[in-house]
């Protein structure tokens, strides 16, 4: 009986260590390496990314239970982008795929927006059907946190002529490896791999761009981001600038980003004398 009731224990503490083990898996920058490699892009410039068959039959049948009362049938399924994200905190990548379906009572083709997480397999989407204007639209609060993004464009980072290869984001994050392994560092230890470089162009930005600073005390990797469309390709990295400003006591941070197909900083943070802050500049509607 004491040996029944010990094996129950140990299985039972083997379950729970394989259990929490399964809870900290998360997808490893090798994973955006490899999703990156996959994809196949022909004299066009069109771009499909790997195990596109799958995914539209995952994302088919997403649809059809996700509005199971709106969509009759899904026509179509187009791929739309590619996003990767890497910080010490976080990291994460997701496809964007749009889909063409059928609503009922209604005889124009409609679109709704899925996204499918390629390390875990599955769809999801924040789109709500709207019966009144009989569309799909995004959730509100979804919405409301898009308007609070940077504008790419202004800071010369999305839509540039001259847009990085696919071979430039795989170097970018295998950049980050070879630092991982060369340091023996934790993924919450993560730097580019040349932000040495990267931050005296920082510094350089700074002195140049904020006459009311002093000096750069700190600077801190925050984010690399990176993107692939049909239509464009850019990445990113975002930096804090820890910074002195005149007649300021405390310590003021600014976010600063560097494009590394141009090797150009950019900001659209401005000092706001009233505040004593850096704050976005947002352009009024």
């Amino acid at each position: 009986m004491k040996f029944s009731i010990f094996s129950l224990f140990i299985s039972f503490s083997l379950f729970c260590n394989a259990l929490v083990y399964a809870q900290q898996q998360r997808v490893k920058i090798g994973d955006f390496v490899t999703e990156h490699e996959g994809f196949e892009e022909n004299e066009a410039g069109e771009i499909t990314p790997i195990n596109i068959k799958e995914i539209n039959k995952i994302i088919r049948f997403f649809v059809e239970e996700r509005y199971p009362e709106i969509v009759e049938s899904t026509r179509n399924i187009i791929w739309d982008s590619y996003k990767t994200f890497l910080s010490p905190s976080d990291i994460y990548h997701y496809h964007t795929f749009i889909a063409q379906v059928k609503v009922k009572d209604l005889e124009r083709l409609k679109y709704v927006e899925v996204i499918y997480d390629p390390f875990v397999k599955k769809v999801k989407g924040d789109f709500e059907w709207i019966p009144e204007d009989e569309e799909f639209y995004l959730i509100q609060e979804k919405e409301e946190k898009k308007d609070n993004e940077p504008d790419l464009i202004e800071l010369t980072i999305s839509n540039q002529e001259q847009k990085p290869t696919l071979g430039d984001f795989v170097t970018e994050h295998k950049g980050f490896l070879d630092v991982m392994e060369r340091k023996n560092l934790k993924d919450s230890e993560i730097v580019p791999i040349n932000v040495k470089e990267i931050n005296g162009s920082i510094r350089a930005f700074v002195k140049s761009t904020y006459v009311n600073v002093e000096y750069t005390r700190n600077i801190i990797w925050d984010s690399y981001t990176s993107f692939i469309s049909p239509f464009d390709k850019f990445h990113h990295h975002n930096f804090i600038a820890q910074v002195k400003v005149k007649n300021v006591k405390r310590l003021k941070y600014l976010e600063v980003f560097y494009n590394p197909k141009s090797q150009k900083v950019t900001s659209d943070f401005v000092w706001i004398e009233s505040d004593e802050e850096f704050f976005r500049k947002k352009e009024s509607k």
